[in-house]
This record gives structure tokens, sequence and C-alpha cells, in this order.
């Protein structure tokens, strides 16, 4: 999608808020995306926040992370090793989490104001964090970790990959715990709720919206929405397959008003960015200051 360069850099009367612009052409019209930067968190510095506006902006780059690293990590990782993971279910789930992550990467190259950023964790210190193997998943759940959040403007979308089983229905129950079948299971009762606190405490300073979704990440499932299901999709999240995901992020796009925002919020893009879980490296973990040499 190429860029129309604008020699047009505003400083707003303020020494917090700066604003530049490209018009990005896409097949109908010229959209003028604003690229804001309101220095609202001070452990972001300028020259970072010049840094992933230089990625978006002249790089045009709308996607960071590694799907799925959160749980090959957990492979890898020696801090892991007392844990007892079971590597085919997290297989399945990092295969699931790219297969959603691929799905959204598509979604976004028409939407030249949404930035895709996969695999986060929010630092919730250890009083937060769970030591418990999830039986289904295989894997540690940690409450601060995301799979794939979308920014539009000032709205955050949170995704959470779920590889389940298939060839079986899944609903939502009153008390917004997911059933397979008509029984609960040890993912039932997801971190999902938790997670748009923490994002919307996360982003302290900015007045964000936080929408969410559970993305069952195979297309042989079925999922019932009846009334619990919309109860629980306007209050809290709404559970999908990779199919409806889709079709609910179109009409949040199209219906709600995501098409008409033209900026991207450099400060909430770059926190976000701040939390990607790397790939494990075994030479960084036990070289840290020779590797930050070796790549400078």
């Amino acid at each position: 999608m190429p860029l129309k360069k604008q020699n047009t850099v505003e400083n707003n009367n303020s020494d917090d808020v700066v604003e530049s612009s490209n018009t990005v052409e896409n097949e109908k019209e010229d959209i003028n995306v604003r690229y804001l930067t309101t220095n609202t968190y001070p452990e972001l510095s300028p020259q970072y926040l010049a840094t992933v506006q230089k990625f978006i902006q002249d790089k045009e780059r709308r996607y960071f992370g590694s799907p799925g690293s959160g749980l090959f990590n957990q492979l890898v990782d020696p801090k892991y090793k007392e844990f007892e993971i079971n590597r085919k279910a997290v297989e399945a789930g990092a295969k699931g989490e790219l297969s959603t992550s691929l799905i959204l990467r598509k979604w976004i190259e028409d939407k030249p104001t949404a930035v895709l950023i996969d695999s986060i964790h929010l630092n919730l210190g250890e009083e937060e964090e769970t030591n418990e193997v999830d039986e289904e998943e295989g894997s540690i759940n940690r409450l601060g970790d995301t799979d794939h959040l979308l920014i539009i403007g000032d709205t955050i979308i949170i995704i959470d990959s779920k590889n389940w089983k298939e060839k079986t229905t899944y609903s939502v129950g009153e008390q917004g715990q997911i059933l397979r079948g008509k029984n609960e299971f040890s993912g039932s009762r997801p971190h999902i709720v938790q997670s748009k606190f923490l994002w919307k405490k996360y982003y302290d300073g900015v007045d964000v919206n936080v929408n969410a979704y559970i993305c069952i990440a195979n297309p042989n499932s079925f999922i019932m929405r009846d009334n619990m299901w919309w109860a629980q999709g306007w209050k809290n999240f709404k559970l999908v397959n990779q199919a409806t995901l889709i079709y609910f992020l179109d009409k949040a796009w199209n219906e709600d008003g995501l098409k008409d925002i033209d900026y991207i919020h450099i400060d909430v893009v770059a926190k976000a960015v701040k939390g990607i879980q790397e790939p494990y490296n075994k030479y960084k973990a036990q070289f840290p200051t020779f590797y930050q040499i070796l790549n400078k």
C-alpha cells in the first residue's frame, strides 16, 4: 500500500503532542493517516517513540511480535523445566495462535490505521502469576499473557486463541463460563475478563476502549449463539471461531465507527510493543551483556 509523503508536521502549541501525517492510497479513496504522539508514559523515551513511528510510518510496518512465542518458550526456557509442560498440547496451541495471526494480518492489510501485535506479556508481579499447568492446554496459562492485540486509534481489541477439542459444541453459561457440550472443562473459566481490566489499567492516562474475543482456532467446532452468548458478548467477551471473528471485526469496522478513526496513537502502540515476548534465546539468556554488544 503506497504512501504519498506529506511534509506535514504539526506541533499543536504544546510540548506534549506532536502529530504528523501521510496520505495512504487504497482502492477507493485516499486516507490521511495521522500519527499522534502524546508523550503520555515517562518510561517511553522520545527516541523509542520515534523508532516505533518510523517503523509504522516510513517502513509501512503495522505488525509486530511472534505468534505462539509465549507457549514455545515454555518448552525451551529452563525456568519451566520443573513443570509438566505437555509438548503436544503446546504445539497445537501455538499452531492455533499462528493461524489466527495470519488471518488477522490479512484483515489489517486494507485498514491503514489498524496495528496488530502478537504474544504480549504484561508484567504483573509474582503475586498475580500462576504456576499451575492448565490441563486442557498443557501449559501455564499466565494472567498477563495476550495472544493478539489489535489497536485502532484508542480502541484495543484483545483476542485469545484456543485450539480446543474439535467436532463439538461450545456455549457460554450464565456465569460467563465456557461450556463444552453441557459441561465445564479445565478451560471453562478463561482470564479474558481480567485481561480487559488489566489492559485498561496498563493504559492509565489514555481513555482506551477495550473489547475482547475468545477465538476457537479450528474450523470444526460449533458455537451456540443463544441469549447467554449475547449477554456476555455485550458485557465481557465474544466467543467465536476464526470465521465469525472476522465477521464481527468487519462489523465493528464498518458499522461501529472504527473505519472513521484516522490516526495511529504511537504511545499506545509503543507501550504494547514493550511487552512483546521474544522467542527464548539461550545465548542471550546466558551472556546478556555480550549478546547486547554483538547486536547493537
